[in-house]
């Protein structure tokens, strides 16, 4: 693109925003979170364009108010949260901004565009013990839900953050430990600890290779009789299908504990899918979305550690909230490090315990369940 800065009519949408991913996104830690949404972005201006309802050219300047509400009502009809609106939202805002920075100089002004309302996940939002147990039980059930599995029991044991869950290497484990800063990365704002194996996790993480959050799927039998492989797996950069999936499966199973809800068009309606007639089925069932992310376990497993007494320095140390434990010292060398914390840890796992043995991969010992148990129950 030509240097200097122009008027948001002179600059092509599409123009502007493969710039900033080439320039801009491509040297970003996970670019992807933007990728993804660029391609429903685009998907949203090809049904505008093949209707005749795009501007053409389609210009900055042409990024308007009703524009965006408009996308926003098409998302919306999909059945997806207003947060993830709010993160294709910023892919549309991202390269306009971008634009605008006085070292990039590129566009002389913009438009202002305008967020979903709603945006905001709800802070109160967690899981009892008995729900974590549904959870788990749901992604047990399924091979092809395996990984949600373990990111789960890796999110509970440590109060890791999403993206460092999934991109976790076995080259990150050492003696007992769980390094979630990769060799040679440098810390960022959200800082990556490191952080003690419970006991609970350590069965599931022995020998593990490679990639530790992987999507494995058995082929079928036609594939494993011609010779092929018994399973294909590949590593994980996203796990929000995988583990909304999940969730309705523990709400098929368990509707009592409100994993789901049935999703409303844009007029206020309930939305109902077809009955699928090769499962037998005659009426329209309810089209359901998950009630929670990802993210809601780090918020389940922090407000129990607040509640069960862990001292804050730890538990911001585990969460990566301060400079302990991220590797700037040699704290996680000492014996003491993170103690009640890891004892509050297995007490949760002591209370999951209650009501499912699914993430028990070995039989250990039930002195130590009971002890964390009975002190949760003080």
């Amino acid at each position: 693109m030509p240097t200097g800065p122009r008027g948001p009519h002179e600059v092509l949408l599409a123009d502007l925003t493969a710039a900033w991913l080439e320039e801009h996104v491509a040297h970003l830690e996970s670019p992807e979170r933007y990728l993804d949404s660029v391609d429903r972005l685009e998907a949203f201006w090809a049904e505008l364009r093949a209707q005749q309802l795009l501007p053409e050219p389609f210009s900055v300047a042409n990024v308007s108010n009703a524009l965006v509400d408009a996308f926003i009502a098409w998302r919306a009809a999909q059945g997806v949260s207003a947060p993830t609106i709010s993160r294709d939202l910023a892919a549309l805002r991202g390269p306009i901004n971008w634009a605008m920075k006085p070292e990039i100089n590129r566009l002389s002004s913009a438009p202002k565009i305008k967020d979903v309302k709603g945006r905001k996940k709800p802070k109160e939002l967690e899981w009892s013990p008995e729900q974590v147990a549904a959870i788990l039980d749901a992604a047990r059930g399924a091979p092809e839900r395996d990984h949600v599995f373990l990111f789960t029991l890796i999110m509970l044991s440590t109060h890791g953050r999403a993206e460092a869950t999934l991109e976790l290497d076995a080259s990150q484990i050492r003696r007992g430990m769980i390094h979630f800063l990769r060799p040679g990365e440098e810390q960022t704002r959200k800082r990556r600890p490191i952080v003690p194996i419970c006991p609970t996790l350590a069965p599931w993480l022995e020998g593990a290779t490679g990639k530790i959050i992987r999507y494995r799927v058995p082929t079928s039998q036609k594939t494993r009789a011609a010779g092929g492989p018994d399973h294909y797996e590949r590593p994980t950069s996203d796990i929000g299908n995988a583990f909304e999936g999940v969730l309705l499966a523990a709400h098929a199973a368990r509707p009592d504990l409100g994993f789901a809800e049935q999703v409303r068009d844009k007029a206020g309606e309930l939305v109902w899918l077809p009955p699928r007639r090769k499962l037998g089925e005659t009426r329209p069932r309810p089209k359901l979305r998950g009630i929670g992310t990802p993210n809601t376990l780090r918020h389940t497993i922090h407000t129990w550690h607040k509640r069960f007494g862990v001292p804050d320095a730890q538990i911001d140390a585990a969460a990566g909230h301060s400079e302990e434990g991220t590797g700037a010292n040699y704290t996680h060398l000492r014996p003491e490090y993170l103690r009640e914390f890891i004892t509050s840890t297995e007490a949760f796992w002591a209370a999951v315990g209650e009501h499912t043995d699914a993430h028990l991969r070995y039989q250990r010992d039930t002195n130590v369940a009971e002890l964390a148990s009975a002190r949760c129950r003080r």
